[in-house]
């Protein structure tokens, strides 16, 4: 099938360079460029006679080249003059090579170009690094153009080049109809492959998100696929393990806890043990704010699992996530004596090698690791208890995997991010979810307080007081590395200005290090002389140093709310007053500074998250696409505007999907489930 062959067929000539950028943006296949949806769709002019009433709008046109200047200073344009009737129109083209411009402006001879019309500093009309038109192709009257998330490096005319060259195979591969004929006429469905036609090369402004059908089209066959995997993940558990309630070993841990459990942490633990006993495989999702508690849930649910004879796996989705609930797990398990141990892909040779045999002979109880937990190697002697932190990092085949380790173990899912209703249905499908909306007894609000940036000397010196009372303090940073794109501060140049202040009270952290010296430098700042630890958000998750009680967010505004709230629960993991101090600059948009009025009044992240939602429908859309994992291909969950279609659909493709499943129909969805595959669930061994 021509659709799930390699991107790199439809990619030739003067992008061929590019492929690795086409590849980061998309996907490695061909359908994977389909699946990227235009941010809008801009109407373009097509007219004969320029004016300044076309200032600021899309237009082609015709002109006649009067002459080219060019510069030998690599940093400006090549500027091609152009007639159009009486009007001089300058074409400012920026990193075009020369032979290109020779042999496409000639002087005195005439060319079509098509680009948003502007004013240049002259005063003459002016069109930047324009589009040339077939002079043939001209016409009268108006035409439609999409815009698309797109990636540094790429440009607009580069994803139409290769979305003319991807539906050309689309149209090829001759797609079956797979959805059922009453699906099809109580929506008012077009084909997969009319919908796709229609979005990418749309003949009309097209209406925004799931109002218009084509999209609709294309999210019933997302949640569709999403449904059918989840109940294909489900159908390798049919019956689960009972767990009995003995509790010497919970007692036992609960009684040597300096805490009590909350109101809302005792609900949890009883809705897991409801799941646990009841002969069915628990499926269950445990939401819970930052610092509510969710960990030591999972734990107590665990030796639940121990005591009945079986052993558990925690998986983590970063290296530093692991190793930090290794520790706790293992400090925990002092108190009752069971074994744990942590694999990552740091471990190597000797070590590596007698962590796998005790577990293939049942003497760890727990193992604590990252997707090296996952791999063939890995072998359970008995595992009955499966905890997965960060469910959403994980595709379903990567979850399938370590679930098939064992004999239809229980499953514990735990997000810290607080998900309203309609975005959990869409994530998890049918799973069960319990919520801890508490925080444990003892710990205090984080006062949150926003600074200009100008002011970050003062804040320099207010360090110096925290130092003093043996707390330890996050500095945040948005970027790695300075560049010319970026205007914000980097790691390593506010490391280099904090040392000079506090020497070597300061380690600096961020993704590009090795995996050694990512915990070298976490160890010294969790347990060690470091004091001040300069990151980028690779601490965002799951990171629990009680000593740190403040954070500091350089260039707030450049974050999303939920982020700015999972990096705010770095602090106030103790009794310690904490603080978040919000550095932002000035010269913000409007959206960004309703964010930061958000996260300054109220530590609620329910509420957070639902005005996370409201704030994104807002219509704030950056050019390039942005850092983070975006859940859904086809439609932006998190658009207020697709709830109400998104509840309706949801509801249709669960009904859909049960009754697929229990006709034994699934082999006839199988192109279906390829096309939308987030990781390898088109290679799943399916019981057809």
């Amino acid at each position: 099938m021509l659709i799930l062959g390699a991107l790199a067929s439809c990619i030739s000539g003067y992008y061929k360079p590019r492929l690795k950028l086409f590849e980061k943006l998309f996907g490695g296949r061909v359908i994977d460029a389909l699946l990227h949806m235009p941010l809008h769709t801009v109407e373009k002019l097509q007219v004969d006679k320029l004016s300044r009433d076309y200032v600021g709008k899309i237009v082609t046109t015709r002109l006649r080249v009067d002459c080219i200047e060019t510069s030998h200073i690599p940093s400006r344009p090549t500027v091609v003059y152009g007639k159009n009737g009486d009007e001089l129109v300058e074409i400012a083209l920026f990193n075009y090579p020369k032979a290109y411009i020779r042999s496409t402006f000639r002087l005195d001879e005439e060319v079509c170009v098509s680009g948003k019309l502007g004013v240049a500093f002259s005063g003459a009309l002016q069109f930047i690094n324009p589009e040339k038109v077939p002079l043939a192709k001209f016409d009268h009257g108006v035409s439609f153009s999409n815009v698309y998330p797109l990636t540094t490096g790429l440009t607009q005319k580069a994803i139409y080049s290769v979305m003319r060259a991807a539906f050309d195979r689309l149209e090829k591969s001759s797609l079956p109809e797979w959805l059922p004929a009453n699906v099809l006429s109580h929506n008012s469905f077009c084909s997969f492959t009319e919908a796709l036609r229609n979005i990418h090369f749309p003949k009309e402004q097209k209406k925004e998100q799931l109002d218009d059908g084509f999209r609709r089209r294309l999210a019933f066959d997302e949640l569709l696929a999403e449904q059918l995997s989840i109940r294909v993940a489900n159908s390798k558990t049919k019956h689960g393990h009972i767990i009995e309630n003995a509790s010497v070993l919970a007692n036992t841990l609960r009684e040597a806890l300096p805490f009590a459990l909350t109101a809302a942490q005792e609900r949890a633990l009883a809705d897991i043990l409801q799941d646990m006993r009841s002969g069915a495989p628990m499926a269950r999702l445990l939401q819970g704010d930052v610092g509510s508690g969710k960990t030591i849930v999972a734990v107590l649910a665990a030796l639940y699992a121990i005591e009945s004879g079986f052993q558990c796996a925690f998986l983590a989705p970063t290296e530093i996530l692991a190793q930090q609930h290794y520790a706790t797990i293992k400090s925990l398990f002092e108190e009752v004596e069971l074994s744990v141990e942590l694999l990552t892909s740091s471990e190597k040779g000797r070590k590596r090698r007698e962590i796998l045999e005790k577990v293939a002979n049942g003497t760890v109880n727990v193992l604590v690791g990252t997707h090296a937990i996952i791999t063939e190697r890995v072998n359970f002697h008995n595992l009955g208890f499966v905890i997965i932190d960060e469910q959403h990092r994980f595709g379903v085949e990567q979850r399938l995997q370590l679930i098939e380790k064992g004999v239809s173990p229980h499953v514990l899912s735990m997000t810290a991010t607080p998900i309203p209703r309609t975005i959990v249905m869409s994530l998890y499908g049918d799973i069960a979810v319990s919520s801890i909306t508490e925080k444990p007894a003892g710990r205090r609000e984080i006062i949150t307080r926003a600074i200009p940036l100008s002011r970050i000397s003062d804040t320099v010196k207010s360090i110096g007081n925290i130092l003093s009372q043996g707390q330890k303090v996050y500095w945040i940073c948005p970027v790695v590395e300075e560049n010319e794109r970026s205007k914000y501060t980097c790691v390593i140049n506010r490391f280099e200005f904090l040392k000079k202040y506090f020497s070597d009270d300061v380690e600096m952290l961020h993704g590009k290090m090795k995996s050694a010296e990512k915990q070298r430098v976490f160890e010294r700042f969790c347990h060690g002389g470091c004091k001040i630890l300069v990151a980028t958000t690779v601490v965002e998750v799951g990171i629990d140093v009680p000593e740190a009680s403040v954070i500091f967010i350089e260039n707030a505004e450049k974050f999303g709310l939920a982020q700015l709230h999972q990096l705010r629960g770095r602090v106030g993991r103790s009794d310690l007053q904490s603080y978040c101090i919000l550095l932002f600059d000035t010269n913000i948009s409007d959206i960004a500074k309703k964010r930061i009025n958000v996260i300054r009044e109220t530590n609620d992240g329910f509420k957070i998250a639902e005005e996370d939602l409201r704030l994104r429908g807002s219509g704030e859309i950056l050019g390039t696409k942005q850092s983070g994992e975006k859940t859904s291909r086809t439609f932006e969950i998190n658009d207020p505007r697709n709830q109400p279609h998104l509840l309706d659909l949801l509801t249709q493709t669960s009904k859909l999907a049960t009754k697929i499943v229990d006709a034994g129909q699934l082999k006839d969805y199988e192109l279906l489930l390829k096309i939308f595959q987030k990781d390898n669930i088109g290679d799943l061994k399916m019981s057809f």
